[in-house]
């Protein structure tokens, strides 16, 4: 990281090295308003006009400040403008859609940020990247976080440069050199007030501690820089071994807990992280050490989930589900209107048309990934379960829906109650996962079919 101001050969090398870049067909850039997300704004235009790459806009107006949301907007719409850019914005009643799906306001907004992202990338191109305008300072802060909470070391690493279509151009930048460029290049933005608090952790860090720390070393940041790159490194070394140990240890249905019992612990807790995220249940600290130190020891089953069990039989470590299973899906024809499909579940179909969809659309009554190209049905169309065979293109080419709800960590006893819809070609949406590539909104879509499946109270 250098001292001096950033500057957009300094951004290409960052963009080089992490290739993020590599396949892109455009760019899908998060903007807030902010100073970090204008500045990301402004390399990544001069970086599309010398590159040749297609850049848009997404900017999530999660209605929290009142004005000053409205305000930030505003803002953003005109600095699309002033560059020609196309802007997308969605409005969302965040504090609605976290209350709805007993989530936390900071978890209920960061869902509904990724999910718009996500959605304006795969309408964007086959292969957009979406840009955050994380940097060098959000990950010092967040490792001081992650520290003060004991998270291991994945939760240490920082903010990774790159996660799937994700990328993070400002990452080795602190914060001081994207204001520097910020006033170097006449880049507007907008100050969101709350970040002149202390009523939040992170500005606590932000304004308390990293100041500390920069009067202990006042290259903080830059030290943080090597730290981050060697934490990955360490990080990256033990998921290879500790993936290489699940390997061996791998048995029908589950792992072999007498192998991994005389491992290296640093290998057996990250195993042990592993095989907890590969059965879909949560973990943390405590809960990862716990399994780590029954391997290959007595037999035990832990209630970890609402429908599932861990459990140890023989030495052996297995997830098994509860015998209740959710009833199917009633087949029944695709058509608008609000209908029941299930002793469990009603259906909610709406067909609009394209400028009503993005014109008037309200995320809190669906969700975006709740949506076709209605045109693309080919022949009649029905609501129903899953049948065997059935395939789609959802996530990374076609796959049967056994597979991606396996993937998808969906639990085996619930997964005949998943609503599918499907015409004579196949699969055309799956409850929970979207529509397969056939039929996802493009610009070129006329009429659009919003679902809303609902468990009945």
């Amino acid at each position: 990281m250098s001292t001096a101001p950033l500057d957009i050969e300094a951004v290409k090398k960052v963009v080089e090295h992490h290739k993020m870049l590599e396949n892109c067909g455009g760019i899908v850039a998060a903007i807030s308003g902010g100073c970090d997300s204008s500045v990301l704004f402004h390399v990544l235009w001069r970086l599309s006009t010398e590159m040749g790459f297609k850049i848009i806009c997404a900017h999530i107006n999660h209605n929290l400040r009142g004005s000053e949301s409205d305000r930030d907007e505003a803002f953003v719409r005109s600095l699309c403008e002033k560059y020609g850019i196309e802007c997308r914005v969605l409005s969302a009643n965040v504090t609605e859609y976290a209350e709805k799906n007993h989530l936390s306001t900071e978890e209920a907004g960061r869902k509904l940020r990724y999910e718009f992202l996500e959605h304006c990338a795969n309408e964007l191109c086959e292969n957009a990247k979406i840009a955050t305008a994380h940097s060098l300072s959000d990950c010092a802060e967040t490792y001081i976080f992650n520290s003060a909470r004991g998270a291991s070391l994945s939760g240490i690493c920082g903010i990774p440069p790159v996660r799937g279509k994700i990328i993070r151009p400002l990452i080795e930048f602190s914060r001081e050199q994207i204001e520097a460029y910020a006033n170097e290049h006449g880049v507007d933005y907008v100050t969101d007030s709350t970040n002149l608090t202390d009523e939040y952790t992170r500005n606590k860090i932000r304004h308390g501690v990293i100041p500390v720390m920069k009067e202990i070393n006042p290259g903080f940041e830059k030290a943080f820089l090597r730290l981050s790159k060697n934490l990955y490194e360490s990080r990256d070394f033990i998921d290879s071994e500790a993936e290489k140990l699940l390997e061996k240890s791998k048995t029908e249905g589950g792992f072999d807990g007498k192998i991994l019992k005389n491992a290296h612990p640093a290998l057996k807790n990250r195993a042990a992280a592993m095989i907890l995220e590969n059965f879909g249940f949560s973990f943390d600290f405590e809960r990862t050490l716990r399994l780590a130190e029954r391997f290959g020891n007595e037999d035990f089953k832990e209630e970890l989930s609402k429908n599932e069990y861990l459990v140890q039989k023989g030495g052996i470590v297995f997830k098994e589900a509860k015998t209740k299973k959710s009833p199917e899906i009633s087949e029944t024809a695709f058509a608008e209107g609000e209908f029941l499909i299930s002793p469990e579940k009603t259906a909610e179909i709406l067909i609009l048309s394209y400028e009503e969809f993005k014109n008037s659309y309200k995320l809190n009554n669906f969700v975006l990934k709740d949506t076709f190209d209605f045109d693309k049905i080919k022949g009649n169309a029905v609501i129903r379960s899953r049948k065997e065979g059935d395939k789609a293109d959802i996530h990374g080419g076609t796959k049967t829906l056994k597979k991606l709800f396996i993937e998808e960590k969906i639990p085996a006893e619930t997964r005949n109650s998943v609503a599918v819809i499907s015409d004579e070609e196949g699969v055309v949406w799956v409850e929970g996962l979207g529509a397969a590539k056939r039929a996802r909104l493009s610009e070129k879509t006329v009429n659009v079919a919003a679902i809303k499946i609902c468990r009945k109270i």
